[in-house]
């Protein structure tokens, strides 16, 4: 296991700049509180810097914790090893890619749900869901194992609207509703259908490490399944969503 050569004051400030940031506030304490997510944060702390920089409003970094947050929640299963933007920074690929019992090798794509006024309703949130899974199936690479992380800074009713929104996905799909995903990026419903199944499962957390509530969602069409293993190790303290195969 890495071990951390940086002072911890000295890498937040590395990392957050010394002016006491928000993200600093936030994510100082993660950092005491997981030796591992201190390991992670030295070791890519160049690429963090970079994007802590770059976020201009409140939303842009509220983005970042929730990405470090995920990055903090894996790296809370012992069995997984982790590592940020492996694919290239820029590119329109997974955030992370995670390395299983040293044997199985998957990739995770996060994405958090900006607020909205008014308030959404269950419905609301399921069209959010909708947009947000169209809008990252392209940063899905084949032939792996990929799992979206959605998410948002409070406790909402779309923990419960995500199985319905891929539900809502696949029968738009069925009946080849050719204008909706053309609407959304895609060719057609064959071209949604082609990104969709390079989609294992999605995973549902609201705000940082150890909020509630969460849901996992696993994809029945998808070409390379969630095995039981590892999905009992991504939906630590989470409820299955939907009639997806049990865990």
């Amino acid at each position: 296991m890495f071990r951390p050569t940086i002072p911890l004051d000295d890498l937040i400030a590395y990392l957050f700049g010394e002016d006491h940031s928000p993200l600093a506030a936030q994510v100082g304490p993660w950092l005491v509180a997981s030796p591992r997510f201190r390991a992670f944060a030295e070791i890519y702390r160049d690429k963090i810097r970079k994007k802590a920089r770059g976020p201009r409003d409140d939303e842009g970094r509220r983005d970042l914790a929730f990405e470090l947050a995920i990055a903090v929640r894996l790296l809370e299963e012992r069995r997984f090893a982790l590592e940020y933007e492996s694919y290239g920074v820029g590119q329109r690929a997974p955030d992370f890619r995670v390395t299983f019992r040293s044997l199985v090798r998957f990739n995770v794509e996060v994405r958090r749900l900006r607020p909205q006024a008014p308030m959404p309703d269950a419905s609301a949130d399921a069209a959010r869901l909708v947009r947000a899974v169209c809008d990252k199936l392209g940063q899905l690479p084949p032939a792996m194992i990929n799992v979206l992380v959605l998410g948002g800074d409070a406790l909402s009713s779309a923990a419960d609207a995500l199985a319905p929104a891929m539900l809502q996905l696949q029968d738009r799909a069925a009946h080849k509703d050719e204008v909706f995903f053309q609407q959304r990026g895609f060719t057609g419903a064959r071209d949604f259908l082609r990104h969709y199944q390079r989609m294992s499962g999605a995973l549902w957390l609201a705000g940082g490490p150890g909020a509630q509530p969460a849901s996992l969602w696993r994809n029945p069409q998808a070409r390379h399944p969630l095995p039981a293993d590892l999905a009992r190790a991504l939906s630590k303290g989470a409820s299955e969503a939907g009639s997806s195969p049990a865990v």
